[in-house]
C-alpha cells in the first residue's frame, strides 16, 4: 500500500491531488449548501486551523467557469464527482482572503485594497475580456477599498451577458479586526462605526459588497459565502451587510470543517505504517487523540463530535517521523495562542475573567446563552455572554448538551479537549506571572518515591513569582497549576500528567501524573494552600485530614484503582513553604 503523504497549512485542492496528500472529503457539503444553508450570503464560523480556507478553495475550484476543464482532475474520487449540481462550474468567481491583512490600524485600508487588486488582476488574468484593464493595476488605486470594488462591478457589468453572474468567495472575513478589537476598543469603533467622527472604513466595505448582491443586471454578485471565526462583525461591522446568514450552529454544517471520528480513522488508515511503530497501536493513537484534540459540537442539534483537523495532522506527522507518540499537545501553527486568550480576557468586565478561568480550570461547565453576535458599537461592556461566546467561537469553550442540571440557562459549554485546556493553562500562568520550568530533574521521585526535589522545586518557584501576580494573589488553584508544569516537564516523556482529573464517580482530584515508563511511579496529590496570616498549627493540621479523606476516596474510585505503583500524597503549603506532608500507607 502507498501511504499518503501529510502537509499542513495553506494547502489547495491542486497540490492536494498532485502531490498525494491525505484529505478528509468535504464535497458533499457544496450539495448541502445549494440545498440547505436557505440563502445566498451564508457565514460560516469556525475556530482557526479547521480547515476553512481549504473548503473555500474546494468551493473556488468547483464553481468558477475557467476552471471546467480541471474538474476530472480535481475531482474525481471524490463525492461531487459522483453527485454533480446544476451549478457546477457556472460562476465568475473572486476569491478574498483576510488572513494576510495587518491589524495596524494605518495598514487596514491598504491591505484590504492590496488583497482587492490582488484577487482582481487574479480575476483579470483568467477573464481578460471581463476583468479590469492592465492600466488599472498600474496605477494608485487610492486610499478606499469600495471605491476599488465599484469599479471593478461597473466594468464586469459593461462586458458581461444575461445569465453570467458573479461568486464572490471571502475567507477569514474578520481577521484582522479581531486584533484589533482586543487591542484598541476605540479604533475598532472607528472603523466599524458610521456615527459622526468615525471613518466606518470596514462596514463601508461590506456594505458596499452588499449593493453588488442580486441577481440582476446592475446587481452582479449571485452568491458570496463567507467565512470567520466569530460573529463579532456580523453586527459591528457589517450591520451594512444583514443579508448575510450565519449558518454555524445549523446541524447539516456541523462537520462541515473539521474531522469526524470516522474521517480520522480512514486519515490514519491512509498515512500511517504502524509495522514501522514499536509497540504503538491505531487503537492507543486514536484513544490519545480523541483525548487531545476532540469534543467540538457546534449544534446541540447533533451528537457528532468534531476533531481540529490541524492538529490532528500536526499530531500523525510527527508520529511518523519521530516514531514516538508525540509529547507537545499544541505547535505553533495550530492557533491555539495563550497570548490572545489573554487579550481577550482582558477586555471583559471586571469579574467575568476570574469566573470563567476557574471554572474552566475545575473543569467545570458553564451556564449561558446561545453565543451572540457581539456589537460592540451599541455598548462598552463585554459581559460574561459576550465573553463565553467570544471564548466558544475561538475554540476554547463548546457546546455541553449533556449537562443540564443547576441552572435555567439553555446552552452550557466546556473545555472541548486537553490541548485547549493546555493552552488556557499556558494563559493563566502567564498572566500569575510564574514561568513554566523545563528539565527538572525528578528521578527520585519516579524511582523511590522521594517528594522532597518536587516539593523544593515548588517552593522555589513560589518564591520568585511577583507579588504582583495572579488574577486575585497567589491560591490553590495557583499552587495546582506550579506542580501541574513541574511534573509535566520533570524529564522526558517521564510522566503524562493532569490537572483535575476525573475520578470516574464525579469527582476530581488536584493532581494525576502517570508514570510512561515500565516500573516507573506514578502520583495522585491533593494539594491544599494557606496564606500566612491563616496558616496556624491548627488551621494546617485540619487543612492535612481534609486532602487524606480526599485521597482515600479517590484512590479507591475507578479511574485510580488499579493503577500500578500509585503513590497518594496529602500536601500543604503556607505562603511558599510546604508544611505537613504525608503520604498514604
Amino acid at each position: 500500500m502507498k501511504f499518503k503523504n501529510i502537509e499542513t497549512g495553506a494547502v489547495t485542492l491542486k497540490e492536494i491531488r498532485e502531490d498525494n496528500l491525505v484529505f478528509a472529503d468535504k464535497t458533499r457539503y457544496i450539495e448541502t449548501l445549494e440545498n440547505f444553508a436557505r440563502s445566498k450570503t451564508p457565514v460560516f464560523l469556525r475556530p482557526r486551523r479547521f480547515g476553512k480556507t481549504l473548503f473555500t478553495d474546494i468551493l473556488f475550484n468547483y464553481y468558477d467557469k475557467s476552471l471546467a476543464p480541471e474538474f476530472e482532475k480535481n475531482f474525481k474520487g471524490t463525492w461531487i464527482y459522483s453527485h454533480p449540481t446544476e451549478y457546477k462550474n457556472s460562476y465568475y468567481c473572486v476569491r478574498l482572503d483576510f488572513s494576510s491583512v495587518t491589524s495596524k490600524v494605518s495598514g487596514i485600508a491598504g491591505g484590504l485594497i492590496s488583497e482587492l487588486c490582488g484577487a482582481f488582476k487574479d480575476f483579470s488574468d483568467r477573464y481578460p475580456d471581463k476583468g479590469l484593464p492592465k492600466d488599472f493595476f498600474e496605477k494608485d488605486p487610492g486610499d478606499d477599498p469600495a471605491i476599488v470594488i465599484n469599479k471593478f462591478i461597473s466594468n464586469f457589468r459593461s462586458h458581461s451577458k444575461s445569465g453570467e453572474w458573479l461568486y464572490f468567495i471571502v475567507d477569514e472575513y474578520d481577521h484582522f479586526i479581531n486584533e484589533v478589537l482586543s487591542k484598541d476598543r476605540e479604533a475598532f469603533r472607528d472603523l466599524t462605526s458610521t456615527e459622526e467622527g468615525h471613518s466606518g472604513l470596514v462596514k463601508l466595505f461590506y456594505t458596499c459588497l452588499k449593493r453588488y448582491r442580486g441577481p440582476e443586471k446592475d446587481k452582479p454578485i449571485a452568491r458570496i459565502f463567507m467565512t470567520g471565526v466569530s460573529a463579532i462583525s456580523l453586527d459591528s461591522m457589517t450591520s451594512g451587510f444583514n443579508i448575510g446568514k450565519n449558518i454555524s450552529a445549523n446541524p447539516r454544517f456541523n462537520a462541515m470543517a473539521g474531522f469526524t471520528h470516522d474521517e480520522l480513522s480512514q486519515i490514519i488508515d491512509e498515512t500511517v505504517d504502524f509495522s514501522r511503530l514499536s509497540g504503538i497501536t491505531k487503537a492507543q493513537v486514536m484513544e490519545i487523540m480523541e483525548q487531545r484534540y476532540d469534543g467540538y459540537l457546534f449544534s446541540e442539534e447533533t451528537a457528532e463530535r468534531i476533531f481540529c483537523p490541524n492538529m490532528c495532522l500536526n499530531f500523525l506527522s510527527a508520529l511518523i517521523d519521530t516514531g514516538k507518540i508525540p509529547k507537545a499537545l499544541t505547535d505553533s501553527s495550530s492557533g491555539m495562542d495563550a497570548g490572545k486568550l489573554g487579550d481577550m480576557l482582558d477586555i471583559a468586565e471586571p469579574g467575568v475573567a476570574e469566573e470563567l478561568t476557574g471554572a474552566i480550570f475545575r473543569r467545570e461547565s458553564i451556564a449561558s446563552g446561545e453565543p451572540k453576535d457581539l456589537n460592540l458599537n451599541k455598548s462598552n461592556n463585554f459581559g460574561r455572554e459576550q465573553a463565553v461566546s467570544m471564548l466558544t467561537y475561538l475554540g476554547f469553550l463548546t457546546r455541553d448538551p449533556q449537562k443540564t442540571d443547576g441552572s435555567s440557562q439553555d446552552v452550557w459549554y466546556r473545555c472541548p479537549n486537553e490541548a485547549c485546556y493546555q493552552t488556557f493553562l499556558d494563559c493563566v500562568a502567564e498572566r500569575s506571572g510564574f514561568q513554566r520550568p523545563h528539565g527538572i530533574d525528578l528521578s527520585a521521585l519516579l524511582k523511590n518515591g522521594d517528594i522532597t526535589p518536587l516539593l523544593n522545586e515548588v517552593s522555589r518557584q513560589i518564591k520568585a513569582i511577583p507579588s504582583r501576580g495572579g488574577f486575585s494573589g497567589f491560591n490553590e488553584r495557583s499552587l495546582q497549576l506550579i506542580f501541574y508544569f513541574t511534573l509535566n516537564n520533570g524529564g522526558e516523556g517521564a510522566l503524562d500528567t493532569r490537572l483535575e482529573c476525573d475520578d470516574g464517580e464525579r469527582g476530581a482530584t488536584d493532581i494525576f501524573a502517570r508514570s510512561l515508563k515500565d516500573g516507573g511511579r506514578s502520583l495522585l496529590l491533593e494539594l491544599k494552600y494557606l496564606p500566612k496570616a491563616k496558616g496556624t498549627d491548627a488551621a494546617v493540621a485540619s487543612k492535612l485530614d481534609e486532602a487524606k479523606a480526599q485521597l482515600e476516596r479517590y484512590r479507591k474510585a475507578p479511574n485510580f484503582r488499579d493503577v500500578n505503583n500509585l503513590d497518594c500524597w496529602a500536601i500543604v503549603f503556607v505562603n511558599a513553604e510546604p508544611k505537613a506532608v504525608e503520604k498514604l500507607p
